[in-house]
């Protein structure tokens, strides 16, 4: 059970950071290939990053930082600390 509640959490918590890749891809004006071009990898696996199908590595979250010029904190901004969820 234990298990499972910490997939579920995992899974909001994917999904949150890929909504605030969005956010930022989009407010840099950059298509998904073009942000897929900067970090090496293919546009498919931005959209599935932006959708919290696929988890972003730390290397590859801190090479997002270094693209948009955020702070790693930035992606998970509004996370409730205790639960994993979204406030």
């Amino acid at each position: 059970m234990a298990q499972r509640k910490l997939s579920e959490a995992s899974k909001v918590i994917d999904r949150h950071v890929g909504m605030r890749l969005r956010l930022l891809r989009l407010n840099h004006k950059m298509s998904q290939t073009e942000l897929g071009d900067k970090v090496g990898v293919t546009f498919q696996q931005i959209q599935k990053y932006e959708r919290g199908a696929n988890r972003i590595g730390a290397s590859r979250l801190w090479k997002l930082c270094e693209i948009f010029e955020a702070e790693p904190n930035f992606f998970f901004d509004g996370l409730s600390e205790n639960s994993g969820t979204t406030n």
